[in-house]
């Protein structure tokens, strides 16, 4: 018998094989289609929201100072600004006004932030115009108009549309109702999603904050390269800050998502596990009738590596269409359908959740890497016993030895 024909003999029986025990391989595949559904689709989320926060990462401050008061984050003020602003490579020191608002109809907390003025009293076009390009609806604030910008889910959530006014819960009487203008475009919902944007007289009264103090400082430098040495003069002329570097920032996003990654697989180990009993039943042996199935083949002339390579052959097909199928739904359940049921978790909001949808940051070396991990022990599971079976004398096994 000539190679190519024993080599379509062997996969001829290794398809039949397939069909007759056609139960088995649908459990087998199925137990492991899923498994390999939840591990994939956890590395496509976490390694997408780690894009994502290293887009908005982009609009970021390349330092920013924070004081603080009992380990506590606390005021700033005016003349603080004036210490920083002589610092060589220090391009502009920008006071921030922001805060959090707790809305009883939520049961959780809205951003506040507050758009300055310039010298001239009119609202800073410049950040306005940064606005504008991520609007899904409406258009940007009026200086003094009393007005807002929400994220898109805060103004669904709020039950609000572009020209309605919202009175904001706020221990100031003379806090004023906002009108919503605009609302962000889903784009940026990840940063974007609990945001009201509005003037910063506005936001100074629905935080009480007093003129002249800001909750941050927001840092230009000229050479980002040069933000640690920035930072440790920083620290240095305001004792008692804390100085946060954009490029810190993005490790502390990625490391966070990554434990929350682990986290998530942790949790899953119990459907793992259900996927190791199926396993193990190829390891604990092949059944009787595969047994003498095997013994048959060898009485007719096949030798101990076409029986190995038939069972290669079986366990390839399951392995290999299981675990295409595993992350094609990881992908469809990801980026199709926005991971419902995983986004929440890895994400981490407590009630506005981001909808923005997801970029795939799926690459061959990704895949390939999942296959490798799967397909390896399936497959060493399954080959050990069919390795047993053929190593034993055809003889006994048909006298049930």
């Amino acid at each position: 018998m000539s190679t190519s024909s024993s080599t379509s003999g062997i996969l001829a029986y290794a398809i039949g094989s397939l069909a007759r025990r056609r139960a088995k391989a649908i459990a087998l595949g199925g137990g492991l289609a899923f498994a390999v559904a939840l591990v994939a689709a956890v590395l496509f989320l976490s390694d997408a929201l780690r894009s994502e926060s290293d887009r908005a990462r982009a609009a970021i401050p390349d330092v920013v100072v924070q004081r603080l008061v009992g380990g506590r984050p606390a005021m700033m003020h005016a003349g603080d600004v004036d210490l920083l602003t002589g610092i060589p490579s220090v391009r502009g020191v920008r006071a921030r006004v922001w805060g959090y608002l707790f809305l009883p109809s939520l049961q959780g907390n809205v951003t506040i932030v507050g758009v300055p003025k310039n010298a001239t009293g009119t609202t800073e076009t410049s950040r306005l115009s940064e606005v504008q390009g991520t609007l899904a609806q409406g258009r940007v604030l009026t200086a003094g108009a009393h007005e807002m910008v929400t994220g898109a889910g805060l103004a669904k959530y709020l039950g609000i549309s572009v020209g309605d006014m919202q009175g904001l819960p706020s221990a100031n009487p003379d806090a004023h109702p906002l009108t919503l203008v605009g609302t962000f475009s889903s784009k940026v919902d990840l940063y974007a999603v609990d945001v009201l944007l509005c003037d910063e007289d506005d936001a100074r009264a629905l935080l009480m904050m007093p003129p002249g103090d800001a909750t941050d400082l927001a840092v230009t430098v000229t050479n980002p390269a040069e933000a640690r040495v920035i930072a440790k003069t920083i620290l240095a002329r305001l004792p008692g800050t804390r100085v946060i570097e954009r490029d810190l920032l993005g490790r502390v996003y990625a490391l966070a998502y990554g434990r929350r990654a682990g986290l998530v697989l942790a949790a899953s180990i119990p459907a793992l596990l259900a996927l190791l009993v199926l396993a193990w039943d190829r390891v604990s042996g092949l059944g009787e009738g595969e047994r003498r199935e095997i013994a048959t083949l060898r009485a007719v002339g096949w030798s101990t590596s076409d029986v190995l390579a038939a069972k290669l052959y079986e366990s390839l097909a399951i392995g290999v269409l299981a675990t295409a199928a595993g992350i094609v739904m990881a992908y469809a359940w990801v980026f199709l359908l926005g991971a419902p049921g995983l986004r929440a978790t890895l994400v981490g909001w407590s009630v506005l959740y981001p909808e923005a949808p997801l970029t795939p940051m799926v690459d061959a070396t990704q895949i390939l890497g999942i296959a490798l991990g799967v397909l390896a022990p399936f497959v060493g599971l399954s080959i050990v016993p069919a390795w047993r079976a053929a190593s034993t004398d055809p003889a006994d096994v048909m006298r049930g030895g």
